[in-house]
């Protein structure tokens, strides 16, 4: 007997060796943004998170050089081992913010359409409890065989694996990168530690380059060096 499992989900993640060196004075720089904000937009339940604070261009501020230097280094290495051409395209961060879980707070499923590619870092997870975890749901689900099957009525499935999986967690860790698709639906569940979850995401956009050898391809967002504002 055979089987051959195909289109997986291509979830990366590492841990940065030196992330300790840098995790105290990001903490403060966070921190100092939030303070600075004057009305909050997010509900004692959900994770303050900065885009909706209009916080979302840590890319462009010195003090996050370091992880913006980390996140392309392994964005990178993302693209290279989905076999893509690096050089036909860019990669532009688009957006990046602080997100700050207290205990009991999560963040509600969602995607980012805005962009091709997500970047969460952890700077700092409380221990002692569950920190929560980042959920991807499983929303082609290729092999359900029928949509009842897997409902808490029927309770059909007595062995979960690849094959059948309806969701799947990365919990937290101090100086880990994960990166995936954008259109991924995923959530994050609550903090059930005392202390704060803090950590930063992005949004990275795929473009052609400007110069690409053969002309600009006819599917590729064209460089934004070639846009004008109209």
């Amino acid at each position: 007997m055979a089987i051959d499992v195909w289109f997986p989900l291509a979830i990366y993640y590492e841990d940065i060796e030196n992330s300790a060196d840098h995790k105290n004075s990001m903490l403060d720089k966070i921190y100092s943004l939030k303070s600075k904000v004057v009305t909050k937009r997010t509900n004692d339940q959900s994770s303050w998170t900065g885009d909706v604070h209009d916080i979302d261009q840590l890319h462009s501020d010195a003090d996050f050089s370091w992880l913006t230097t980390e996140v392309k280094k392994h964005a990178t290495n993302y693209l290279k081992t989905l076999g893509l051409d690096l050089g036909k395209i860019d990669i532009y961060a688009q957006r990046s913010w602080p997100i700050i879980a207290e205990k009991g707070q999560s963040v509600s499923r969602h995607t980012h359409p805005n962009a091709n590619l997500s970047v969460v870092y952890y700077v700092s997870v409380g221990s002692g409890a569950d920190p929560g975890a980042t959920r991807f749901f499983n929303v082609n689900k290729y092999n359900e065989l029928s949509g009842s099957l897997s409902s808490s009525m029927t309770e059909a499935y007595c062995d979960f694996n690849t094959l059948n999986f309806e969701q799947v967690d990365y919990a937290p860790k101090e100086g880990r990168i994960v990166i995936f698709p954008s259109k991924q639906p995923h959530d994050v569940t609550a903090n059930k530690c005392d202390d704060p979850r803090v950590s930063i995401s992005y949004d990275l956009v795929i473009t052609a380059k400007k110069q690409t050898g053969n002309g600009t391809p006819e599917f590729l967002m064209p460089s934004p060096d070639r846009w004008v504002k109209l």
